[in-house]
């Protein structure tokens, strides 16, 4: 009891003189202090091993689904980010573990209940970070920081829907805030993004876009706000055809374009990349939808 008599004499009692219930709480609440840190570190342990766990594990597909080759390849638009958050990635039901599921729609998304969860999808559905990129694009040419925030400024604030909306100095500001960011991480990026082989030179931001970005979001948010209960079967569905037709829309390639595309949007809009070990598994595991269903151009 050494310990919990020191305890007491820093708050200024003598401990021969307390009650016996104060001297037993003495010994108590530092005790249930400990616990209560000891299971917070063992609950945050324990989703990182789950998360490292189904990442190690390699990519989560589901065999015999029945499934054709036209509805896994839409499905597989969420590819990155399923295998990403250790879900199925050729199936609509991701099967995310449940803790990370509420982490991934309430904390990340504030999804909570079916109306945001329509509210994000339709917001992914068009398009946002794609119809941002040629201002960002446009201002990343710029012979200057004070050039390109001009030309985000002056294109923002003359734009004829922000111009006569009713909140339009404030819809306009938030514009300006999110290109003025996407600019700053595709700069500092720029060199990292060229390394890592995304892209080759500036003009392939232009080529690729960052459609994959959007629509492999849409595509994964639809099916976790499903599996979550928030959307039915039929309008996931309608989210995943929407982003398959998304991504035709860019004219891609090959599943690679796909994966830098979404790759390029992801470090305009987060400024870093860590998905690169994910893309490669995803292009070159003999399991992978994307290896077994070759990108189909066209539909």
């Amino acid at each position: 009891m050494e310990f919990f008599d020191y305890f007491t004499r820093l708050f200024g009692m003598d401990p021969t003189q307390l009650p016996v219930y104060l001297r037993v709480m003495t010994f108590i609440v530092p005790v249930v202090f400990v616990v209560f840190f000891v299971c917070l570190i063992v609950s945050k342990v324990k989703k990182a091993v789950k998360v490292i766990r189904h990442v190690t594990a390699g990519i989560r597909v589901k065999e015999d689904s029945g499934l054709s080759a036209d509805e896994v390849r839409k499905i597989s638009v969420g590819a990155l980010y399923a295998y990403q958050q250790g879900g199925y990635v050729d199936v609509m039901d991701p099967d995310v573990d449940e803790s990370r599921l509420s982490t991934i729609l309430s904390e990340w998304w504030d999804i909570n209940d079916r109306d945001s969860a329509i509210e994000t999808v339709n917001y992914l559905g068009n398009a946002p970070t794609q119809n941002l990129l040629p201002l960002v694009y446009s201002a990343f040419n710029a012979s200057s920081k004070d050039e390109a925030m001009r030309i985000i400024t002056d294109t923002v604030t003359n734009d004829p829907e922000i111009k006569n909306h009713p909140e339009g100095m404030e819809l306009a500001k938030g514009v300006i805030g999110k290109a003025e960011n996407q600019l700053d991480n595709l700069k500092s990026e720029y060199d990292s993004l060229v390394n890592d082989g995304i892209i080759s030179s500036a003009s392939d931001i232009e080529r690729l876009g960052v459609i994959a970005w959007d629509a492999g979001r849409l595509n994964f948010v639809a099916r976790a706000a499903m599996q979550k209960g928030y959307l039915t079967q039929e309008e996931c569905q309608h989210c995943v055809d929407h982003a398959y037709e998304m991504s035709l829309s860019a004219g891609f390639n090959s599943w690679k374009d796909f994966a830098n595309s979404y790759m390029l949007g992801r470090v305009m809009w987060n400024g870093d990349n860590n998905m690169g070990a994910l893309a490669e598994d995803l292009l070159t595991k003999p399991n992978s939808p994307w290896v077994r269903f070759p990108w189909k151009s066209g539909g």
